[in-house]
């Protein structure tokens, strides 16, 4: 009886020692297979993380090359542009060429000036040869200062600044034969101020025309 019990004993716990292995042998399969995956995903993103990284490095190559670009072209355009009252600036990753009001118009007018024709038709030549085919918009933009004098023409800066662009795109198109469908005008008024607007000096670098060659 005693042996019987005893062996029931020995074979139950030796039962029970195999359960126990087994359950241990499947948690550490379950737990490789966890490890496999989690290797893979590890891997599978250190490749996305090594793609996005190639394509950060050619992109940042890419907007180095194109500013170096713009800057040259910035330099070249100045140069040939000394002594017109004329100023060129990288604007929005595009080259604008800056006419100031007191260069092209008299206060609160939409007429050129006579004088003005000389620094537009070089701003034209400049602009066929370096730029031809692209899209030009001409911008104006004014000081903060309220409108007087012609208050029954311009309601507000707004008019003023559109119908100052109006001319000289028309310039462009009538005298320079720039192509009209690739012209279009902005008027902004005093809404895009480059200076303070707190002196007559930085009203005056308000006062402007902008022609901003939209490259893409």
């Amino acid at each position: 009886m005693g042996f019987k019990s005893g062996f029931v004993k020995c074979f139950f716990l030796s039962l029970m020692i195999l359960f126990v292995g087994c359950a241990e042998l499947t948690g550490l399969r379950e737990e490789k297979v966890l490890m496999t995956q989690r290797i893979e995903d590890l891997q599978r993103e250190n490749e996305g993380l090594g793609s996005r990284y190639a394509m950060s490095e050619g992109e940042n190559a890419r907007l180095i090359e194109e500013r170096n670009r713009l800057e040259n072209a910035q330099r070249s355009m100045e140069e040939r542009l000394k002594g017109t009252g004329v100023s060129v600036k990288i604007k929005e990753g595009h080259i604008s060429v800056v006419l100031p009001s007191s260069v092209l118009f008299n206060s609160g007018q939409t007429k050129l000036k006579k004088e003005a024709a000389g620094s537009l038709s070089q701003v034209c030549r400049i602009i066929k040869k370096d730029f031809p085919g692209e899209t030009i918009r001409i911008e104006g933009h004014t000081d903060n200062d309220p409108i007087k004098r012609t208050k029954q023409l311009y309601k507000t800066n707004w008019e003023l600044s559109a119908a100052r662009a109006a001319t000289v795109l028309h310039y462009l198109i009538d005298n320079c034969h720039l192509d009209p469908n690739k012209l279009y005008l902005a008027g902004f008024g005093e809404y895009q101020p480059v200076a303070s607007n707190k002196n007559k000096k930085d009203k005056k670098k308000n006062r402007r025309v902008e022609i901003v060659v939209l490259t893409d």
